[in-house]
């Protein structure tokens, strides 16, 4: 450091005025000045290299102390320009890292969209699958119809033939059916009349009992909440008197306790005090024994409410029983109402010829079913007859041409089944559960068919071709279904990298933020040291030093910091 040693100056006159310059303020124009006794004449000569030793020391220290602080600003400065650097690459990271996440959000939302087409797609596929069974459906209901139109009409003749024969046994079986019925409804209803009639009489005692008890036990609630209301209006009555009681009790007591604390306390009137005191402690007590019988009559009341909650309960259990009562009027209607199908059923058979009480209907069906049973077999002789005949002039013409025709009639039904079976097996491609269907009406043509091996092992054939096309759908459905958990792998990447990258800029932001606090601690930990080092100008073209301080207590704070 180089020192500038001022020139030798010469004391001035103590009259004479100390030029003040305009631009220096008041504070830094109060140099330190060191106040000593004027030397004599003799001792001037002797002083004067003293005193220039003197200005040479303090100019020193004060051209030190300026180069301490003017280093600590340098350093301070320098870090905090690192520090602008080092927020600047962090800010550049951080919009770049901003960028890259926006373009991860763009590709997040684009395989988003991706993943909607894709099952619309899926769901159209569904839609037309769904649209091709159901049109497969159809087209087989049709020929299941077809075929079913066909069974019906080559078996409508053998049941021409049974129907003469099953005529017969019907009618007996119809004929002692009936019979049975008969016996058993009659029986059934005199069952049930008695059983309607006990339950009418246990009824009518229980309802008789159960309305007698909740009478007497609504009488006696009535007369309890009767009760309770009036000894809950005296004892609101007594309750509103031991309030007013209390109210002028508590009034007196705060009067004579500012009496109390307004009297002073004499020694001539110490047993009239005491006297007093007494008096009060016992007013208190009567007090107290009244507002626990407030408290009693306010018990009194809750039991009131209890008591009120109880005949609500019984109102209740009245109107259950009420209930019941109209439950029983509804049973005396369906009891009237059973009476009345008896009625009719005794109206019925004694409408019948012949009949004129229950012991004659069995003997009236008998009678009946002979007659049936001899009609039936003079129609049977009759009909053998004319079979006979017939079967005699035209077996051989009848037959052949039934023959022919059903010969025909089988080729043509077997023609549109394979017709329509080749275009289900185009249309039926995907669907595992109609495969399942298929086979079963497979199985079931084959059993009702009686055209043999042509016609199984045409539908044998369809069954494997069906197979191989299921089975190719199959495969479709599992690439989809893989190309779609690679999409969901792929999005939960990409939703972790997001993370990842939320997280980076989350820390970053946090390390900016610790930066500027140490940023905001540097300068404040600066602005404490130029208030500690002292108030001045530290620009490089002004160099005065306009305030010293004491540079020991400086250090020391400065080593506490």
């Amino acid at each position: 450091m180089i020192i500038r040693t001022p020139p030798s100056r010469k004391r001035r006159v103590e009259s004479e005025v100390k030029p003040v310059d305009d631009n220096i303020p008041v504070s830094f124009s109060q140099q330190l000045v060191t106040f000593e006794d004027e030397p004599s004449a003799l001792e001037s000569s002797q002083d004067h290299h003293f005193t220039s030793e003197q200005m040479l020391c303090t100019y020193q220290c004060r051209q030190m102390v300026k180069s301490e602080f003017l280093d600590a600003l340098s350093s301070a400065e320098k870090q905090a320009q690192d520090y602008r650097s080092q927020f600047e690459a962090l800010n550049d990271e951080f919009r770049k890292a901003a960028a890259e996440r926006k373009t991860f959000h763009d590709q997040f939302l684009y395989t988003e969209q991706e993943l909607a087409a894709a099952k619309g797609r899926e769901e159209s596929l569904q839609e037309q699958l769904l649209k091709e069974i159901g049109s497969s459906q159809e087209r087989l209901t049709k020929q299941l119809q077809l075929y079913s139109d066909l069974e019906l009409k080559f078996q409508h003749e053998k049941n021409l033939r049974a129907k003469a024969e099953s005529a017969a046994a019907s009618a007996e079986e119809k004929a002692s059916l009936s019979e049975r019925k008969f016996i058993n409804l009659s029986e059934n209803v005199e069952n049930e009349r008695k059983r309607l009639r006990n339950e009418l009489e246990v009824l009518k005692t229980e309802s008789t009992f159960s309305i007698s008890r909740l009478s007497k036990n609504l009488e006696r609630m009535e007369c309890r909440a009767v009760n309770a209301e009036q000894e809950s209006l005296i004892l609101k009555g007594q309750l509103q008197d031991l309030r007013v009681r209390l109210n002028e009790c508590m009034e007196q007591k705060g009067e004579l306790e500012k009496k109390l604390s307004g009297f002073t306390i004499q020694e001539s009137s110490s047993n009239g005090n005491d006297i007093l005191v007494k008096h009060l402690q016992d007013e208190l007590r009567n007090y107290e024994a009244e507002v626990r019988e407030a408290r009693k009559l306010k018990s009194s009341h809750e039991n009131i409410a209890l008591l009120k909650e109880k005949l609500l309960e019984e109102k209740g259990r009245r109107d259950r029983a009420e209930s019941e009562l109209v439950k029983l009027a509804d049973l005396e209607v369906t009891v009237k109402k059973l009476e009345d199908e008896l009625s009719t059923w005794k109206s019925t058979l004694l409408d019948l010829p012949g009949v004129s009480c229950a012991d004659d209907v069995p003997h009236k069906f008998a009678s009946l079913q002979k007659e049936v049973l001899d009609s039936m077999e003079k129609m049977g002789e009759a009909q053998a007859s004319l079979k006979q005949m017939e079967v005699a002039l035209d077996t051989a013409k009848l037959d052949k041409s039934m023959f022919e025709t059903e010969y025909n009639l089988a080729k043509e039904t077997s023609e549109l089944l394979n017709s329509e079976l080749k275009r289900a097996e185009l249309m039926l491609a995907s669907a595992l559960e109609e495969r399942d269907r298929l086979k079963r009406m497979v199985d079931e043509l084959r059993t009702q068919s009686s055209m043999g091996a042509g016609i199984e092992s045409s539908t044998g054939t369809l069954v494997q071709e069906l197979e191989a096309t299921l089975a190719k759908k199959d495969s479709c459905i599992m690439e989809l279904e893989s190309s779609l958990s690679e999409q969901r792998g792929v999005n939960s990447r990409q939703l972790n990298e997001l993370k990842l990258l939320n997280d980076k800029l989350c820390n970053e932001a946090r390390r900016i933020k610790s930066l500027e606090r140490e940023g905001d601690l540097l300068r404040s930990e600066i602005a404490l040291l130029e208030s500690k080092l002292g108030h001045g100008d530290y620009s490089s073209s002004n160099t005065k030093v306009l305030q010293v301080v004491n540079t020991v207590g400086v250090d020391n704070d400065t080593k506490k910091l």
